[in-house]
């Protein structure tokens, strides 16, 4: 086990991993902070256990930036299986004591029908067994009380779809998705509609926005510190959809310091920008305000000031 580091934060940054199917999000985090020996983590969106893929881990004042990962869509590939519902809406709800016969697989037309009832949904209910809180308590902790949790529908957009039909009853699946939608829910609902039922089966998260599980670490594994730390993207490399403003060097330090300072352009009021210094740093994330002034809401320590007994120098971001 990794001794935590005392001092400054040592890492400020994005760590892509691969969560494999024997852990939670949870037991990724825990694990990457006994790596790195540090305890500012966050992951950027929870998988089920049952789901393995792409986790992004915010690393120390990065983790502040949360929010602009959370605009990305997801892209997700897994299998359906046609025949029953379960409590869950995956395979961790499914009876092995009462399996269901498997149901003939629906022609090709037929599954095409479905998936543009499904592309046509503009909301979606969340799964009773979900990460939703409902007066401050999750809803699967309530569900598995035996509380039948009320969630309201949340706004949801299914971007593409792809549905290829297997033997027995299984559907192959590619879908790229809002955030905020659950497979596991469309799974239940894809079996709805073709008078079925279904379950999620394997799910696998693929991408996030533009970042790849092909160039994750797999979590769980034994990974040398500087594999890790080489793999740390710094704050300019996470590419976040937000315009880049470039900062003059005589006015990074009042940003720092909380301060405002003119744009030198037309913005408009309320855009956020990712604020770069000259040398490629990034500083923080600004809001256009009236007067032409970029108001400081996000300022990261400076590179020098998140190495540990050295010198951490981000590339200008491209």
């Amino acid at each position: 086990m990794s001794r935590r580091r005392k001092g400054p934060c040592p890492y400020t940054g994005m760590l892509l991993l691969d969560k494999p199917a024997a852990m939670t999000s949870h037991d990724v985090v825990a694990w990457l902070r006994r790596q790195l020996g540090m305890r500012r983590i966050g992951h950027t969106g929870t998988l089920d256990p049952l789901a393995t893929g792409l986790l992004p881990c915010l690393l120390g004042p990065a983790t502040r930036l949360a929010h602009f990962v959370h605009l990305w869509p997801k892209a997700y590939v897994g299998r359906i299986v046609l025949g029953t519902e379960s409590a869950t809406g995956d395979r961790e709800g499914v009876d092995p004591q009462s399996p269901s016969p498997p149901v003939p697989t629906p022609p090709r037309a037929v599954l095409d029908a479905a998936k543009a009832r499904l592309m046509s949904a503009t909301q979606q209910n969340p799964p009773a067994f979900s990460a939703k809180k409902i007066g401050g308590v999750p809803a699967h902790k309530l569900a598995r009380q035996g509380v039948e949790p009320r969630l309201a529908p949340v706004p949801v957009t299914i971007h593409a779809m792809r549905l290829t039909p297997e033997s027995g009853g299984r559907i192959r699946f590619a879908a790229r998705v809002s955030s905020g939608t659950y497979i596991r829910s469309i799974a239940v609902d894809l079996g709805r509609i073709l008078g079925t039922g279904a379950y999620l089966d394997v799910l696998r998260r693929t991408a996030i926005g533009p970042l790849r599980v092909r160039e994750a670490v797999v979590a769980g594994t034994a990974i040398a510190r500087d594999h890790l730390e080489a793999a740390v993207l710094a704050p300019a490399r996470i590419p976040l959809p937000l315009e880049c403003f470039a900062v003059p060097s005589e006015e990074e330090i009042a940003l720092r310091h909380g301060r405002p300072i003119p744009s030198g352009q037309d913005l408009p009021v309320g855009r956020q920008l990712r604020l770069l210094s000259t040398c490629g740093a990034m500083i923080g994330i600004g809001e256009a305000g009236d007067g032409g002034l970029v108001h400081p809401r996000i300022v990261l320590p400076p590179p020098a000031e998140r190495s540990n007994g050295g010198t951490h120098t981000e590339p200008p971001s491209s």
